[in-house]
């Protein structure tokens, strides 16, 4: 019977039925044998009503089975029934056809067809989950497939076993949907996570997490941190578009030259970190540097424009500079940031290990936050003279470093260190309490107060609270504020934004003095004069030390710089002065206030004292320094024809072995004791150094150790030295032969052949050679 009929006829029946019932109930007088009939009829109702239910029931049960099946053969997702984990299956939708791409009849024909098309990866996995739902518990697991049209697709299944009475499982359940798309998704987000999407380089997370893997494997490694020079400049005048196909070309270029067990990443912007490991040693690493400095700077078309670039780098390394993530990064950025102040395009280590410059701003970095607490730092003050009659109108203070290896260092020297790394506020404010606990003193002694000018950084104005600071320190040692005077330097002024601007205003408005220093070296905005109106100008010393030279356009400089500062109002200082014709020149041109070695050097605080008291100093002439031991005569000394070319490095501090590279120097003459070099570095003498010198003469390499003993001053930024040898018999022998040799050749005015002679000026070997 028809599903559809049999229903049709039943309602019938029963409709019909219902009609015969309800004529009796209305007609009583209806014939007795009809009721009699109708009696017997309602049992017979009776069956064919169960009949119904019973039908309706099965038909029911149809439907649903019907409705069921028709959905899970429209769903996406696959639903399949076994009666257990290893059975055949008793039931497959058509979704698993979709799903693995084969016919739904391979399903009930072969149960193990869907396992086998697994992804080995994964076949383990599924294994153990399957021997879970065979215990009696549900499970939810996520693997690949190899599907019959050889895609590969990601399947997320949940499987719900039946257990019956006996707790044994009778039948299992499960649902599959193809979860490839979203897996897609994800794994894009977990890439975006880990990588950079421009140059598709690890990024900054990616990064930390190396560094911090590597530093816990505690194998050593090099850091170098990479910056495209003046990147912005591309930017800024071709557009981002360029500027980011840049990037790509730049990151590739990286990539190439990344050694295999290497690492790169990009850091943020034009900045990328790569990491090298298995190096043989430190100067190899340097090498690498150079190699990249010039593959970046090859140039490269992007849309019709030819691009030059450059990179500078900064380099360091685990475990001796750091052994944490964030202090490698940090030395790093330290060393990247003094490659780019060198001149950009080239390389700077962190530490000592490069050259004995890269070794002393190691050690003078590493102590200059202790050199507060030990009481290593002093103030020196330079007089300032009133030109016609040499009275003492003020001073300005500069600050040393006594440091205990080093011996003196100037501000020149370590200033730009302080502010590289972050100590330059500190300095600075305890210069300017000590300079007001100093005036104080002398108030109470009773000496006349002069006032005092005190170098100030720029990146003291970024920090704030430096008003509010110098207010405190006035008021704390009692000072008037027009004996303190506060110079920033042109070059910076011209840095500044507003609000240094307004910082200076401030000042000025608490009676404190603010003066310009190095004026006419910064293209100066005379409108920044105006809006600033600085107590005084002074004028910088290359100006100066023209003078003398005849120099008519210097000279007409200093004549308006000082014309320009009267009509201001304001005071001008001519720094450097240091002979009598330049004396006489600011004289003439009416100049307000004199300092330099004329008159006076930088002197410690109990000398100037004493200049107070007397309150005018004369002009002197200077002699050429010579200090420490002179040279020692003891040993005949060869005059070399020309300077000889040669390599000097710490070897010991302290009778501590350490391990710096070499820096050029030149020899002047050799003795049996000793040799005389030159050198562009500041050395301390007679101190607890000692040095390894190399150099060749006559095709004889010579390798000896000795100590400073002399120092002199030969040209600005050039120091000759007197060395003094730890003699040993070879080295005496070896020394006595040669000079032999050397006067023999000299005597009969021949050439000394196979010696690394240098032709050129001294200034200039210096500069190519740095």
């Amino acid at each position: 019977m028809e599903p559809g009929k049999g229903k049709s006829s039943i309602f019938k029946r029963l409709f019909n039925k219902g009609i015969e019932e309800s004529t009796i109930q209305e007609n009583p007088q209806i014939n007795p044998l009809l009721l009699k009939k109708s009696e017997a009829s309602t049992s017979t109702n009776k069956a064919l009503v169960k009949e119904t239910q019973i039908n309706d029931r099965e038909l029911s049960l149809e439907d649903n089975i019907n409705n069921l099946q028709y959905i899970f053969d429209n769903l996406s997702s696959g639903i399949w029934m076994r009666n257990s984990v290893n059975g055949k299956f008793v039931y497959a939708s058509k979704g698993l056809e979709e799903l693995f791409q084969i016919p739904l009849g391979k399903f009930y024909e072969d149960a193990t067809v869907w396992q086998r098309m697994i992804h080995p990866l994964h076949q383990k996995e599924v294994k153990e989950s399957l021997e879970l739902v065979s215990k009696g518990k549900t499970v939810q697991m996520i693997y690949r497939i190899q599907s019959g049209d050889g895609k590969t697709k990601w399947l997320l299944e949940q499987i719900v076993p039946r257990i019956n009475s006996e707790k044994e499982v009778n039948q299992i359940f499960g649902i599959v949907t193809d979860i490839t798309h979203e897996m897609k998704i994800e794994e894009k987000l977990n890439y975006l996570e880990e990588y950079d999407a421009l140059t598709n380089l690890p990024n900054q997370k990616s990064l930390f997490e190396k560094l911090d893997f590597l530093c816990r494997q505690e194998e050593p490694f090099a850091v170098f941190y990479l910056d495209i020079d003046r990147f912005n400049v591309i930017n800024n005048s071709l557009g981002y578009a360029i500027g980011d196909e840049a990037l790509k070309l730049i990151a590739q270029r990286f990539s190439m030259l990344t050694p295999e067990d290497g690492y790169l990443a990009r850091l943020n912007g034009n900045d990328f970190i790569m990491v090298i490991k298995n190096f043989q040693s430190e100067n190899a690493i340097y090498h690498f540097a150079e190699e990249v400095n010039k593959t970046i700077e090859q140039p490269f078309t992007i849309q019709d424009y030819l691009l030059h670039l450059s990179t500078s780098i900064g380099i360091t390394f685990y475990p001796e500079e750091g052994q944490d993530r964030q202090t490698l990064l940090e030395n790093a950025h330290t060393a990247l940031y003094q490659a780019k102040r060198q001149g950009k395009n080239t390389y700077q280590p962190y530490s000592h290990s490069k050259d004995i410059p890269s070794y002393k701003k190691y050690v003078l970095d590493r102590d200059m936050r202790n050199a507060i607490l030990n009481e290593e730092f002093e103030l020196y003050f330079q007089p300032q003279i009133e030109p016609q009659k040499g009275f003492l109108v003020g001073a300005e203070v500069l600050i040393r470093w006594h440091h205990p290896q080093w011996g003196d260092i100037s501000p020149a020297e370590f200033i730009p260190l302080a502010e590289e790394n972050h100590m330059v506020n500190t300095i600075i404010d305890w210069e300017i309490e000590k300079v007001c606990a100093l005036l104080n003193e002398w108030k109470m002694s009773g000496y006349r107060l002069y006032p005092v000018s005190i170098n100030i950084s720029p990146i003291r104005f970024m920090k704030k609270g430096l008003v509010q600071y110098v207010e405190e320190q006035l008021k704390k040692y009692e000072v008037e504020p027009k004996y303190v005077e506060l110079e920033i330097t042109e070059s910076s002024l011209l840095k500044t934004d507003q609000n240094v601007l307004s910082i200076l205003k401030e000042l000025k408005n608490i009676g404190v003095k603010v003066s310009v220093d190095d004026f006419g070296t910064g293209y100066s905005s005379l409108d920044l004069l105006r809006k600033i109106k600085p107590d005084t100008i002074k004028i910088d010393k290359t100006f100066i030390q023209n003078i003398a030279a005849q120099s008519e356009s210097d000279k007409a400089v200093i004549a308006s710089i000082l014309f320009l500062g009267k009509r201001l109002g304001m005071q001008i200082v001519a720094e450097g002065v240091e002979e009598v014709e330049q004396l006489e020149f600011l004289r003439q041109n009416e100049c307000d206030i004199i300092q330099g070695f004329l008159f006076s050097q930088p002197v410690p605080q109990s000398q100037y004292e004493k200049i107070i008291q007397v309150g005018y100093l004369k002009p002197q002439y200077r002699a050429k320094r010579k200090t420490g031991l002179r040279e020692n005569r003891k040993f005949y000394r060869f005059e070399l024809p020309f300077h000889v070319r040669g390599r000097m490095t710490i070897a010991e501090v302290n009778n501590q072995v350490v391990n710096v590279g070499s820096t050029p120097i030149l020899v002047a003459n050799i003795g049996l004791g000793g040799v005389k070099v030159l050198s562009n570095l500041k050395l301390p003498v007679n101190s607890n150094m000692k040095f390894k010198f190399q150099f060749k003469i006559l095709n004889e390499v010579i390798e000896a150790y000795g100590a400073l003993r002399w120092i002199e001053d030969v040209h600005p930024n050039v120091y000759s030295y007197g060395v003094s040898f730890n003699l040993n018999r070879n080295l005496e022998d070896k020394l006595a032969k040669l000079i032999n040799r050397m006067t023999t050749l000299k005597i009969k005015n021949e050439v000394i052949p196979n010696t690394e002679f240098v032709y050129e000026q001294v200034n200039q070997y210096f500069n190519s050679e740095n």
